[in-house]
């Protein structure tokens, strides 16, 4: 069967890109371009950058076009290690920037997804994370405050997960994570740098220790991701 004309158009970017001959920063083909080298209209011509935007190829900027990103970074769904270990297992240098740290009460939803007491508080921390010096993940984590009553920004600027088993002394056991694709924001928009709405894969996670206690409930919002899901049998 034929491939419609957008995915011919898709491929002929994408080759572009593979080939290397566009690099990341780089625009692509104006719309104009692809419409007269295709003779197609400019709604199939979007469709096709439609789906390479949403699939973290391309990135639009208002008022200029269509930039390549650079190489996704794949997320395993599978793994617990956290955001640095599984990262730096990848090769990527890993630093994260602390926008905020403060301690604010739980509502009824951060009670009911930590399991709180009444009045129970918990630290709210905003952070934006880099890979290779680039903004990937901007990520807002709640922890008990009675778990981790001196938790500090250094700590932050680190691993969380590491300073949670290593300095703590827990053992984090599982997570639960839902997964969906989202428009960002104006404050995702000004945390991760982006000029414009683009699509980014949100998740929303609750980890608990191997004794039961749930330590985190999180919004994490990847922006250039690709998720992988490893089925094991049991």
């Amino acid at each position: 069967m034929k491939e419609p004309i957008y995915k011919n158009i898709e491929n002929y970017v994408m080759n572009l890109i593979e080939s290397g001959e566009l690099k990341e920063g780089d625009l692509i083909p104006s719309e104009k371009q692809l419409t007269e080298r295709f003779n197609v209209t400019r709604m199939t011509v979007r469709s096709a950058l439609n789906n390479l935007v949403n699939g973290g190829y391309i990135t639009r900027r208002r008022g200029i076009g269509s930039i390549v990103i650079g190489n996704n970074i794949y997320d395993n769904i599978s793994t617990i290690s956290g955001f640095t270990r599984e990262m730096e297992n990848k090769g990527y240098t890993v630093s994260n920037k602390v926008i905020d740290l403060t301690i604010v009460q739980a509502d009824e939803a951060l009670k009911d997804k930590l399991n709180l007491s009444e009045n129970d508080n918990v630290w709210e921390i905003k952070r934006v994370r880099l890979a290779n010096e680039e903004k990937v993940s901007y990520m807002v984590t709640y922890m008990p405050v009675k778990l981790f009553p001196n938790l500090s920004k250094e700590h932050c600027n680190g691993s969380l997960y590491k300073y949670i088993e290593e300095e703590c002394g827990y053992k984090i056991a599982m997570s639960e994570r839902e997964v969906t694709s989202i428009l960002s924001d104006e404050e995702t928009e000004n945390a991760l740098g982006l000029d414009s709405k683009d699509a980014l894969l949100y998740i929303a996670q609750v980890c608990k220790l191997q004794n039961g206690d749930i330590f985190e409930y999180s919004h994490t919002y990847h922006y250039g991701y690709t998720l992988t899901l490893n089925a094991v049998p049991k």
